[in-house]
């Protein structure tokens, strides 16, 4: 059994392909949205902004609005944020699902 077969997860991922722009203090970059689950996001960078893990950041897309949260890790290109908990985060994921997936709420 892999690492990767091992870890579990916190709650259910979906692979998506929204586009999106990534803002932290040092800069900010444009990329994609490679997974999305109700908790966190990983997002593949553009351009290397000088992320590291602990930094707070705000994703903004047309399709999930503005989130914030906090980097938990960095490995080349991509990067894995915990999204900040809230009814609103709760409620545009949930938007997300219902209206450009179509789907009900994971």
């Amino acid at each position: 059994m892999t690492l990767r077969q091992s870890v579990q997860r916190a709650s259910e991922r979906d692979q998506t392909k929204i586009t999106g722009k990534v803002t932290c203090k040092t800069g900010s970059t444009n990329g994609i949205v490679k997974d999305l689950s109700a908790e966190g996001i990983c997002f593949q960078l553009l351009f290397d902004i000088g992320l590291s893990s602990g930094q707070e950041v705000t994703i903004d897309s047309e399709e999930l609005g503005r989130l914030t949260g906090i980097v938990r890790w960095c490995r080349g290109d991509k990067i894995g944020v915990k999204l900040k908990l809230s009814s609103n985060t709760a409620a545009q994921i949930s938007s997300y699902y219902k209206f450009f997936r179509g789907t009900d709420v994971r």
